[in-house]
């Protein structure tokens, strides 16, 4: 029986190689990783990040505006879950409707969301922008010239 090293994935993928579908990409993201390569390159803490994945050398913020996306993705969940919480709020307490609660519950999920989901919002941009516009030779070079010089 063959021994498989530790840094082979369960789905036969080495970690660091790079596939660009998109449900991997999103993946990956969801898990706070770069949506190229799977590596934990990008947040070093919940609100720092890296100008580049420390795996495969992947510049994030590919053109100027990417973060209207990263926020646009975190103002969608925002408030959708807003939504949700006064359309179950009202269908609940209907015909007495409870406005005290049910505004201070919307309340939390207005505050609360944004900051859990301020890193997923950019690594889920991320692995969108991925998809939509895979990078161009001159983008790879860059990565790799990036990997081969270390951070």
């Amino acid at each position: 029986m063959a021994v498989v090293p530790a840094f082979v994935r369960s789905s036969g993928v080495a970690r660091g190689e790079i596939r660009t579908d998109f449900w991997p990409m999103l993946g990956r993201a969801l898990l706070r990783r770069c949506p190229r390569c799977g590596g934990a390159g990008w947040f070093t803490g919940w609100f720092r990040k890296q100008e580049r994945c420390r795996t495969c050398g992947y510049r994030y913020e590919r053109q100027p505006g990417f973060l209207v996306g990263a926020l646009t993705i975190n103002t969608i969940l925002t408030f959708g879950l807003i939504a949700v919480v006064l359309a179950v709020s009202v269908v609940v307490t209907y015909p007495d409707v409870a406005l005290g609660p049910t505004l201070l519950a919307a309340l939390v999920v207005a505050v609360v969301v944004p900051v859990v989901g301020y890193p997923f919002s950019y690594t889920v941009w991320a692995a969108v922008d991925l998809a939509m516009r895979p990078l161009e030779p001159a983008e790879v070079a860059d990565a790799e010239q990036h990997r081969a010089i270390g951070p």
